[in-house]
């Protein structure tokens, strides 16, 4: 499961990369065109907000793998480390059942979506593909939490 965790991470990583250039790139060229043509493109925003979602589950997934999530360590340090090691799985698997729950609940939004054919208003594409973000993201979220835990455990030591 590992392996092919890395393998999910390191395409995962690509999709940040690319499409922060073309958040950034047409977010430039909607400016450059707002203040030379005084005209603006509509679909900027929606493009742009759409792979914001995606990019934030996304990299949530990636930070869950590494433990990057914020969280309250006093009790955490006073632990001895083998409680260290099996609270980390603990926290690893109600973190990835909770993105279980919002996977859940974003299918049904996303199948609601598609349903009744609710459409972007500025580029016409089906609500669905924006909306998919949620069900997709959280399921990579459970993925990052259940390797990160099952890692977290694993480790030995100052490892």
């Amino acid at each position: 499961m590992l392996r092919i965790y890395d393998w999910i991470e390191k395409i995962s990583k690509w999709f940040l990369i690319s499409s922060l250039a073309v958040m950034a790139t047409i977010n430039f060229v909607n400016v450059l065109s707002r203040n030379i043509f005084k005209a603006s493109f509509s679909f900027t925003e929606e493009l742009t907000i759409g792979l914001f979602v995606f990019n934030t589950f996304v990299a949530a997934a990636i930070a869950a793998r590494k433990g990057g999530h914020l969280g309250l360590t006093i009790i955490y340090d006073r632990l001895s480390e083998s409680n260290q090691r099996k609270l980390n799985l603990l926290i690893g698997i109600m973190s990835a059942g909770l993105f279980a729950l919002l996977s859940y609940h974003g299918y049904f939004m996303v199948a609601s979506q598609s349903r009744y054919g609710q459409m972007s208003p500025a580029l016409g594409v089906p609500q669905w593909v924006f909306g998919s973000a949620i069900p997709i993201g959280a399921l990579l979220c459970v993925l990052g939490f259940l390797v990160g835990g099952i890692e977290a455990f694993k480790q030995k030591g100052g490892e």
